[in-house]
C-alpha cells in the first residue's frame, strides 16, 4: 500500500481518485493542486486507487490559517487495513510541516466509519494540531 501526496503535476492521479470515489462526470480542476492551498492524497495498491483524502488551508479572521480535511474515502474492501488512518496521519503531518496548528475534519451526519476514525485521531492535548470533528447534516 502506498500513500502519496499529490503535487501540481499529478492531475491524472487526482482525476483517477476523484472518479473512483466521487463519481464526478466533470474533470477535476488542476488549479486545486497548483495554487498551493490544496492538499490531496491517494492510497494505491499497485495501479488501483483504494483511498483518497483532500482538503485545503483556510484563512482565519485573526490572520492565521487552519487545515480543513474536507473529504476522505476508502474502498470498502480495504477499510480494515487502516488506510483511512494512514491518509489522516499523512494529512496532519504535512499540515504540521507547513506550520499549521489547527485542523478541522468534516463528516456527514451518522457516518459511523468517519466517527470511529476521527475518535481514534491523536489527542489534541498531546500534539500541536487540534483534531476536532464536526458533524454536518
Amino acid at each position: 500500500m502506498e500513500i502519496r501526496r499529490l503535487g501540481p503535476n499529478d492531475g491524472a492521479a487526482l482525476e483517477a481518485a476523484v472518479r473512483a470515489f466521487r463519481g464526478f462526470e466533470r474533470r477535476p480542476n488542476p488549479a486545486f493542486l497548483a495554487e498551493g492551498r490544496g492538499f490531496a492524497y491517494v492510497a494505491s495498491d499497485g495501479d488501483t486507487v483504494v483511498g483518497f483524502a483532500w482538503g485545503l488551508t483556510v484563512a482565519q479572521p485573526d490572520g492565521g490559517q487552519l487545515l480543513l480535511l474536507a473529504g476522505l474515502q476508502v474502498a470498502e474492501a480495504v477499510r480494515s487495513t487502516k488506510v483511512g488512518k494512514q491518509l489522516l496521519d499523512a494529512f496532519a503531518e504535512d499540515g504540521r510541516a507547513a506550520g499549521l496548528t489547527r485542523m478541522w475534519m468534516l463528516s456527514d451526519a451518522g457516518h459511523r466509519a468517519a466517527r470511529l476514525l476521527y475518535d481514534g485521531a491523536p489527542d489534541p492535548g498531546s500534539i500541536t494540531i487540534d483534531t476536532p470533528w464536526w458533524v454536518l447534516g
